[in-house]
């Protein structure tokens, strides 16, 4: 076991290094973006005792109402599937309502991936071709996934039927909090630490108002947590179903989203970890089935769309670009989007992706001299583009679904530049510490303790995330995923915690009472 122990170690010191510096950065500042939603973050202070004394009554309250829940040990399990119904039906009721108050509409990206689709239904390809001004899945044929899966919605509810994706991603939230609570038994037989991931996911807003999101967020996220949920029951329980459902839901989620790739490296890992450990061939034979089934599933979407069309699909532009944008000061925080990749393959190269990425290559060096000139001024780069993406409680939910088709009503306007907007972007924050604190938590308590590779796959995805965005293009967005990923780990490490701290605190009142009883009866003789 010494090499799944060492590999063990290592997620574990990562991941403290990472959670130690997010859970600092919490505690004493916070992104916001204004209400006016240009797309700039900025950095604001936070009060520390504040912070900490949220957290403190947030999981206060959550031992208080597990201790009543599991109380008596005869019907514990039925009164925690009684929650877990509650917080489901709460969930998808609030998305649901989100969706109708909201009244988003695609617009960006989202529309011209909702155009395709569209003049896809109708026999249109140009989208594929140079032929339309938009060339938008000419520039980016990643999209490809998604355009699938929405002409598909299409398909069943009608050309340009929008809202019908964003109730249905009301179904992947639910799915995605169903998910988390099978995860969260997998990582721990503590049933407190059952109960406290589902007041932490009852909770989650930032996922929540996403559902209006007409793009990959959603989707690819729940089938991100499906593929997690199949592996570890694979991996603890073995099963031929759980290895399939696992390469078909994180097929389906790196099909929709390119970024999902990350989850599969970190299945993979583990996988060929354990191989090396166990001199086993099956767990190596499991992540190529991961990886063909993938990349089986991308080439049929490929050859399909090209034998409908009768287009060649393009590469689009290079993903070097990105890189290069990356190490670029945009108009918000350092390595978010300033146009570049557009300038750079659609103007100055002409689509030509050979020149392209010279001129990328080019400029990566230029960013690199620059760094290697002023050191400090790196560090503060990535500080910033950090700090940008990491420490934005809201993911950029508002930001990102602020337009509107339709007159709102006053609650959503309120939600969106109002008090009520203040209200939950302060909740978002104080939560934000909270899941930062517990998952910190899960790794230090956990550190010595023997456990299963798997159950460091959401934090070894998490840290891939991590390194991919330093280097990758900068958006609050991107960060989501990662984000509910951690809602497991945290439930686990703030039961931990209260577990401890409980005793230590009831041992204090105890003196203190006694000393005051002590007092008061020294005072009347």
């Amino acid at each position: 076991m010494k090499l799944i122990k060492a590999a063990d170690r290592t997620v574990s010191v990562l991941g403290l290094l990472l959670f130690g510096a997010l859970t600092g950065v919490s505690m004493f500042t916070t992104v916001y973006f204004r209400t006016t939603y240009e797309e700039i973050p900025y950095q604001k202070g936070d009060i520390l005792p504040l912070v900490l004394v949220c957290c403190a009554l947030a999981v206060w309250l959550m031992y208080g109402v597990s201790a009543w829940i599991l109380k008596q040990e005869e019907g514990q399990e039925k009164r925690i599937r009684i929650l877990q119904a509650a917080v489901l039906c709460w969930v998808f009721a609030f998305t649901v309502w989100w969706v109708f108050a909201a009244k988003c509409i695609p617009v960006g990206d989202q529309a011209s991936v909702c155009t395709s689709a569209e003049g896809f239904r109708n026999g249109d390809y140009s989208m594929l071709t140079m032929d339309s001004y938009e060339r938008y899945l000419y520039i980016h044929p990643h999209q490809l996934g998604l355009t699938a899966l929405i002409e598909l919605i299409f398909a069943v509810f009608g050309n340009g039927n929008h809202m019908a994706f964003q109730l249905l991603n009301c179904v992947g939230v639910a799915v995605c909090v169903f998910s988390g609570c099978r995860i969260t038994r997998l990582l721990t037989e503590d049933r407190r630490a059952w109960i406290f991931y589902l007041f932490l996911a009852a909770f989650c807003f930032p996922m929540f108002f996403y559902v209006p999101f007409v793009y990959g967020e959603v989707p690819a996220l729940t089938y991100s947590l499906l593929a997690v949920w199949c592996f570890m029951e694979y991996r603890k329980k073995g099963g031929g179903l759980w290895l399939a459902g696992c390469c078909a839901a994180c097929a389906l989620a790196c099909l929709i989203r390119n970024n999902s790739l990350i989850l599969l490296i970190a299945f993979a890992l583990v996988l060929l970890v354990t191989a090396l450990e166990e001199k086993k061939l099956r767990p190596a034979l499991a992540a190529l089935l991961i990886a063909a089934v993938f990349l089986g599933s991308r080439f049929c979407l490929r050859t399909v769309y090209e034998q409908r069309s009768g287009v060649e699909l393009n590469d689009g532009a290079p993903m070097l670009l990105y890189v290069a944008m990356g190490m670029q000061k945009g108009e918000g925080a350092p390595g978010w989007s300033n146009g570049y990749i557009l300038h750079n393959y659609w103007g100055e190269s002409d689509f030509d992706a050979e020149a392209s990425t010279a001129m990328a290559v080019q400029d990566i060096r230029a960013s690199l001299e620059g760094f290697a000139e002023d050191p400090w001024y790196a560090v503060r780069f990535y500080m910033e583009k950090f700090t940008s993406q990491w420490n934005d409680p809201t993911c950029e939910c508002f930001a990102m679904t602020h337009i509107n088709g339709s007159a709102r009503g006053p609650v959503a306007n309120s939600m969106f530049d109002g008090k009520l907007h203040a209200l939950m972007t302060w909740f978002m924050n104080e939560y934000q510490s909270l899941i930062f604190i517990g998952v910190f938590c899960w790794l230090l308590l956990n550190f010595w303790r023997r456990k299963g590779l798997e159950d460091q796959a959401l934090m070894i995805t998490i840290f891939g995330g991590f390194l991919f965005h330093m280097l990758w293009e900068a958006k609050g967005r991107y960060i989501l995923p990662y984000f509910v990923m951690m809602l497991p780990m945290a439930a686990v490490g703030l039961s931990m915690l209260a577990v401890r701290v409980k005793p230590w605190a009831d041992g204090r009142l105890r003196r203190r009472t006694f000393l005051e009883s002590t007092r008061n009866r020294q005072e009347k003789e």
